[in-house]
């Protein structure tokens, strides 16, 4: 703690003599900032207490068994984006392609769809169970709430995707808020018998659900099955109340696909047509649309093609 003062210090009076401060001056400078930054510490660790001190599900906003909160820094980009079978990279603090109003770095093995699923079904979890900091759970009761049917290959994975939730470091800041940390902090398995997952809990998750966050429905979800794409493009839209038309590389970007452009396009109509026919699968009123324009925009109705829509997104 001497150390960072002394630095703090040291930066300080360089700061004060680039202003052009000298003598009492100078020492009225530095000790009024460093009075303020020591409040500011302070202010955060008590902040920090707090937030640790409080039960999980107490930070958490309304989550219910169809309709699960995530944070909207999770869905629009490449975070949780499409992984090809044996082709998941353990990468090191690497940018992650977003939205603009979000700055992203991970550390860890690539995560896809089924790993946001999971990480989504145990937040649900602690809400529904009323959990402090550590969940306990059989992997068979695990898998009945993510209506998968329970075996050993199914159990294996949801072990791996625990793991990889865990060991995944990541770095969002978003508008003020900056998070820094491990989507889960801390897993146990035992194996006998059915098997029994301990996860604890990271609560400095807890600011990225205030307001900034969008309800999934499970049930369309559960219907897309294990197209990744058609899950990505789901939770993305989602996510937007008026979205706007986006090009379809960009498209192919924020949901990380290696695909080539010609084969992306091809893919994404099948999941397109995935999605429209989940939406109305869920709510047979639904008029979820979707165009691919001329110039390879795509264009997203969420309530059906209005006028207005067509005479706004016609230039594209």
């Amino acid at each position: 703690m001497k150390s960072i003062n002394k630095k703090l210090t040291e930066e300080l009076i360089i700061k004060a003599r680039e202003l052009g401060l000298t003598g009492k001056q100078l020492d009225t400078y530095v000790s009024t900032n460093m009075y303020i930054l020591e409040k500011e510490r302070k202010n955060k660790a008590e902040e920090e207490a707090k937030l640790l001190g409080t039960a999980m599900q107490q930070l958490l906003p309304e989550i219910f068994e169809d309709k699960r909160a995530i944070p909207n820094s999770f869905l629009r980009g490449a975070l949780f984006g499409m992984v090809r079978k044996g082709r998941r990279s353990l990468v090191g603090d690497m940018p992650i392609f977003t939205m603009s109003q979000y700055d992203l770095t991970f550390t860890g093995y690539e995560l896809d769809q089924n790993d946001l699923e999971l990480w989504d079904t145990l937040i649900y979890l602690a809400k529904e169970r009323n959990v402090n900091n550590e969940l306990r759970i059989t992997l068979y009761d695990l898998c009945q709430q993510m209506r998968l049917s329970y075996n050993q290959e199914r159990s294996k994975k949801l072990e791996e995707r625990a793991l990889r939730l865990q060991l995944g470091q990541v770095k969002i800041q978003t508008n003020n808020k900056t998070f820094a940390g491990s989507l889960i902090n801390n897993v146990y398995i035992d194996k006998e018998g059915d098997g029994k997952l301990v996860i604890e809990y990271n609560k400095k998750l807890a600011p990225l659900f205030t307001e900034d966050f969008t309800y999934i429905s499970a049930d369309i979800r559960h219907l897309l099955g294990d197209n990744q794409l058609a899950r990505w493009l789901y939770n993305f839209y989602e996510s937007h109340n008026q979205p706007i038309p986006f090009a379809i590389d960009f498209i192919k970007k924020l949901c990380r696909s290696d695909s080539e452009l010609k084969g992306f396009k091809q893919k994404l109509k099948i999941s397109l047509e995935q999605v429209k026919k989940a939406h109305l699968a869920v709510n047979h009123k639904s008029k979820w649309d979707y165009e691919i324009s001329k110039n390879n925009y795509l264009m997203i109705y969420p309530k059906g093609k209005t006028k207005k829509q067509l005479e706004l997104f016609s230039k594209f």
